[in-house]
């Protein structure tokens, strides 16, 4: 046995020192937490009006980041938001975040430690009432609307596939309706462009746009219709066309994350669900997006 050694009184006052101001400065950290994570949310959420019904946080050592859990009340519906800031607040992220070495996802279980569970619910009912739905329509069956932006990375994993099932297996009726996301606007312009005065080529040049850079798919563009066609892209015509569709989708079906899609009178937002509802089973293919990418 090892005999014991009494601790000298410095050493000892200098270890509750190293382990006291931590711990003292947690505590000064968690209302900034808190404050930064509201500002956030009134930021993104400024054209809604909604409650935070309750808010929980900690500090997960291992990320290196404060866990956010927040119970939001919009209208009747309650809905479940996960954040991560930052040690500094300097940074917000929202989104599903993974253990990199088994592939389990983590944030389920960081929401449910700070609240206890998920609230129940489904995907929300959604009144199409004044929705405009433009063609062209790719394939024939049940009325499916997406709502995507090429610039969005999560749904450029999810669209190509999406056309090649809907092209495979048949059985939808697929509307396009584009929601902005971020200041680039090339892209929209050129493919609402297509819609426009080509609109045989239309769900080609969106699968382009999805799978390539965009200079390549712009290239395509060109290589098909000449160089002078994309000069006649920028009118008000097509911005207002655009605009229409961001307005509807936003304030009229109150899409809040993107990729999503309106099926059978249900709106689903993100990856897995969206695979879910239309096919049954989520992709195969790695899953990076739960509810979707915040649009701005």
């Amino acid at each position: 046995m090892v005999p014991f050694k009494p601790m000298r009184k410095g050493l000892l006052i200098g270890i509750l020192l190293a382990v006291l101001i931590p711990l003292l400065g947690m505590g000064s950290e968690g209302g900034k937490v808190e404050e930064t994570a509201r500002d956030f949310l009134r930021k993104v959420l400024s054209q809604k009006a909604f409650e935070i019904k309750e808010l929980k946080y900690s500090f997960d050592p291992g990320l290196g980041l404060y866990v956010v859990a927040v119970l939001l009340k919009e209208g009747g519906r309650e809905r479940p938001v996960l954040l991560y800031l930052s040690r500094d607040m300097r940074f917000v992220i929202a989104g599903r975040v993974y253990d990199a070495s088994s592939g389990r996802e983590l944030s389920r279980d960081h929401f449910e430690t700070l609240m206890g569970s998920l609230p129940a619910g489904g995907p929300e009912k959604v009144n199409l009432e004044g929705v405009s739905l433009r063609g062209p329509v790719l394939g024939k069956g049940e009325e499916v609307i997406l709502v995507s932006n090429p610039h969005c990375s999560h749904c450029r994993q999810l669209v190509p596939r999406l056309l090649e099932r809907v092209k495979r297996q048949g059985g939808f009726s697929l509307y396009y309706k584009g929601m902005f996301f971020g200041r680039d606007r090339e892209l929209e312009e050129a493919m609402e462009c297509v819609r426009q005065k080509r609109p045989e080529l239309f769900w080609d040049f969106v699968r382009e746009c999805y799978s390539r850079p965009k200079g390549e798919a712009l290239k395509w563009l060109r290589s098909i219709l000449g160089e002078d066609f994309l000069k006649g892209c920028r009118s008000e015509a097509i911005l207002e066309a655009l605009q229409r569709d961001d307005r509807e989708v936003r304030e009229k079906i109150g899409v809040k994350g993107i990729p999503a899609v309106i099926f059978r009178g249900r709106l689903y937002e993100g990856t897995r669900s969206i695979e879910r509802a239309l096919f049954g089973t989520p992709s195969q293919a790695k899953e990076v997006s739960g509810k979707g990418v915040k649009a701005p």
